[in-house]
């Protein structure tokens, strides 16, 4: 008689644990992001005002410095809540069933939508700095949700059978297999997201437009601040200066981050 050396290894859960255990890990993850970021925000970023008519060469390295670090905190955090959210997605396909049209509908709303409410909320705490952080965290998120998603369908049969029988479960099938299995997708997604990001920080950061009675001295230091202000008030050196280092920054990020994390990827695929 032929017995079956793999019983119902291919409908088995890719990950040993309860949704429940996947809700937690989001909601840790999300409460640790969120200290960080208020921490870093609080003491490190305050708000700082600035006038378009009096802007040096000083100003604009301290924007730039002020923008990329408002992306990574917001990329840091998008990524606490994006790899959880994702995993129990992708953990069951009843799971898949109910949850992935919900998360594809709300991707599908646009971020500025409900921006207005959100820098209200932020600003009437005085909370300027997280107020960005957040707006470009939430249209972060989603580019690296559905990657990573699609990314636990492409582990082979061959790697969860080998995974079974040599009783690779838990937290060791999700270090040795899981994770260096989505790590392409991972990158790939956070350099949609990182993109994605760029284009919501020319907005975040010029909150008095949002605000009731704003007025610019509402707007946060950074080079998306620069290049609206000062396409509004006609200051051509300051736009060009600002979009200048807009490219500086993007380049070196993509040349010194991106570029080796792709190729560091590869190594991952299974092809």
């Amino acid at each position: 008689m032929k017995v079956n050396r793999y019983p119902r290894h291919h409908h088995m859960p890719l990950y040993e644990t309860t949704p429940s255990h996947y809700l937690v890990s989001i909601a840790i993850a999300t409460g640790l992001a969120i200290g960080l970021t208020a921490l870093l925000v609080h003491f490190v970023y305050p708000h700082n005002a600035f006038d378009v008519n009096r802007i040096s060469l000083g100003v604009i390295v301290q924007g730039a410095l002020n923008t990329l670090a408002r992306m990574v905190l917001a990329f840091i955090l998008s990524v606490a809540v994006a790899v959880p959210l994702a995993l129990f997605i992708g953990s069951t396909p009843r799971i898949q069933t109910i949850f992935l049209p919900i998360a594809d509908i709300l991707q599908s709303v646009p971020v500025l939508a409900f921006f207005p409410v959100v820098a209200v909320f932020f600003v009437a705490n005085n909370a300027f700095e997280l107020a960005a952080v957040f707006v470009i965290c939430v249209s972060m998120v989603w580019n690296i949700v559905f990657p990573v998603i699609g990314g636990l369908q492409t582990i082979p049969d061959d790697i969860k059978s080998a995974a079974f029988v040599f009783r690779v479960r838990g937290w060791r099938r999700f270090w040795f297999i899981t994770l260096p299995s989505l790590f392409p997708f991972l990158v790939t997604g956070s350099l949609l997201a990182w993109a994605q990001g760029w284009t919501i920080v020319i907005v975040a950061e010029v909150l008095h437009a949002y605000i009731p009675k704003g007025n610019p001295s509402q707007d946060l230091l950074g080079l998306g601040s620069l290049l609206v202000d000062s396409n509004a008030q006609v200051k051509n050196g300051v736009f060009l200066a600002s979009l200048t280092a807009m490219i500086l920054v993007v380049t070196l990020m993509n040349f010194a981050v991106w570029q080796p994390l792709l190729r560091l990827s590869q190594r991952f695929r299974f092809d």
